[in-house]
């Protein structure tokens, strides 16, 4: 057994067994990542758009979609996930992680078999609901699984997997889609799409020899099979270790119930909880109000509109771009604060918005100097979202809640982000479709506009959260601190190190858990 001296390297060499596993549960969100890009791939393909679009003469590729499909292909996802999250709520005390990793998968199987069955408007649609049902569960019974099982050193690394295989999936969705186009027909589309089987299928195999995880069988008083758990997970056989695991997951659920006793929805919107249940709504709005949700759905489409040659190409490169930016993420949120960086990359992600809006309008959408230039601002743009705002608003989102209300405002705020990520997916297509506005890649104006609005909003009312402890935050938020002082503001409560000049092992670890847990996406629904 490991000690909290042993270096990283040891720890991840003596892990190997659950970081393998883990590695292979977060494929769900290869998954999301892949059937998301994929899917927005398909409205720009002359031979999907031959059986679920027109012929558009004046259009680049000769067919256009009109914009009631194309809203619904993108907003019924979003419904789905809205749906799944729903009955995740009412029954998490009483699903597994297994059952639930199950539901999503068969969601996938009925969503994909739908869609390549059923070639009409009626199976499009529903394979769409579907299809947001199935990464409803998987993508957050997934994470839910990594954390659960990982030891406390791992978590955060473990779970920030998930960020980066929701990249490359997305990557791989393109990349297939720019292969299988030039077969044309419905093969084109039809190919990328069958390829959505194997995750959902593998998933389905993998989970029959993997048990659920230890936290849950605590939770249903299951103390032996937590056991069983941990040593099938991380091949841990020492007896007395295995127990003082279990025990120390229930002293942590025990406190957890204890502190979440006798609390109400209603006190999130009462005396100081009412400002830190504002700010966590607030950056889980921020993160649609960057314009992500636009440029992940639409990249492909705006590209053919703007004239640009090779879109699936141009946004394969973005994409390998942008995971370069989630890798970057990790040492950013350490060495920067998080009000800092949050409003440096809002005020660029504006300015390449803006730009975008401003190239396309001066030059028309005919000149390839600015089909290059839409290209360059969408990839910085990209980017600077990948490695400031996606991470920092998430993290803002998960540590600004008080900690006995902490589920709930995270809860409802994740409910609130799919509502305005379905009026973004439901809208978006009558401003950037030629049969409506057309406005194309001016539609940056708007998301310029929103960046800076965030950029403005973080300097007068985000406090900076890096390098305070949870218990730290309750007392900045009860002394009604504001959030230019926060990280000046001498506190009562101090960690180790500001007594002493040298932190316990514990605070440190603590402290630096809290941190890399905060990179993964996910509101994964961002992107």
């Amino acid at each position: 057994m490991t000690t909290p001296s042993t270096p990283h390297r040891s720890r991840f060499l003596a892990e190997k067994r659950v970081i393998f596993i883990c590695f292979l549960i977060a494929l769900c969100q290869f998954q999301y990542g892949y059937d998301s890009a994929a899917i927005a791939g398909f409205q720009s393909m002359p031979g999907f758009l031959q059986v679920y679009g027109y012929v558009d003469p004046t259009n680049p590729i000769g067919y256009n979609i009109s914009t009631n499909v194309q809203r619904l292909i993108q907003s019924l996802m979003n419904v789905g996930g809205f749906l799944s999250a729903i009955a995740i709520y009412v029954s998490h005390t009483r699903v597994s992680r297994r059952i639930g990793l199950w539901m999503g998968c068969f969601f996938g199987f009925l969503s994909i078999s739908l869609q390549l069955g059923l070639h009409n408007l009626g199976g499009l649609y529903a394979g769409g609901l579907l299809l947001g049902m199935s990464n409803g569960f998987l993508v957050p019974y997934s994470v839910t699984y990594m954390a659960e099982s990982a030891p406390s050193l791992l978590r955060g690394p473990i779970v920030g997997m998930s960020t980066f295989q929701t990249s490359l999936g997305a990557l791989f969705g393109i990349l297939v889609d720019n292969y299988c186009q030039p077969y044309g027909g419905n093969a084109s589309w039809m190919i990328p799409l069958a390829v959505m089987y194997a995750v959902p299928a593998f998933l389905t195999i993998l989970l029959v020899f993997l048990p659920d995880t230890p936290r849950f069988y605590v939770t249903q008083g299951k103390e032996e099979k937590a056991m069983r758990a941990i040593r099938t997970l991380r091949g841990i056989t020492d007896e007395a270790f295995l127990r003082a695991e279990v025990e120390d997951i229930k002293s942590a659920f025990l406190m957890e119930q204890e502190i979440h006793h006798g609390v109400h929805l209603s006190d999130m919107f009462k005396g100081i909880d009412l400002r830190r249940t504002l700010l966590s709504y607030g950056a889980n709005i921020g993160g649609t109000a960057t314009g992500v949700t636009f440029m992940a759905g639409f990249s492909v489409y705006l590209f053919v509109q703007a004239r640009v040659g090779s879109p699936f190409a141009w946004v394969m490169i973005s994409l390998a771009i942008a995971l370069t930016g989630n890798m970057a993420a990790f040492p950013a949120m350490r060495y920067f604060g998080r009000r800092e960086l949050l409003m440096v990359t809002s005020v660029v992600s504006s300015a390449m918005m803006f730009g975008m809006a401003i190239v396309y309008t001066v030059s028309g959408g005919h000149s390839p100097a600015a089909s290059k230039a839409l290209v360059g601002l969408s990839i910085v743009y990209t980017w600077v979202y990948g490695i400031g705002q996606g991470p920092v608003l998430w993290a803002l989102g998960t540590e600004i809640p008080s900690q006995r209300l902490r589920s709930q405002t995270v809860g409802t705020a994740s409910g609130l982000n799919f509502v305005v990520n379905w009026v973004v997916s439901f809208c978006t297509p009558y401003f950037i479709n030629p049969d409506q506005l057309g406005w194309g890649p001016k539609y940056g104006y708007i998301w310029g506009g929103s960046n800076l609005i965030l950029a403005i909003w973080a300097f007068f009312f985000v406090p900076e959260t890096k390098g305070r402890s949870l218990e730290q935050l309750d007392e900045l938020f009860e002394k009604g601190v504001s959030a230019r002082k926060f990280s000046s503001f001498a506190l009562e409560r101090q960690l180790v190190d500001d007594f002493t000049g040298e932190a316990s092992e514990k605070e440190k670890r603590d402290l630096e858990y809290r941190e890399a847990a905060t990179i993964q996406v996910a509101d994964l629904e961002k992107r």
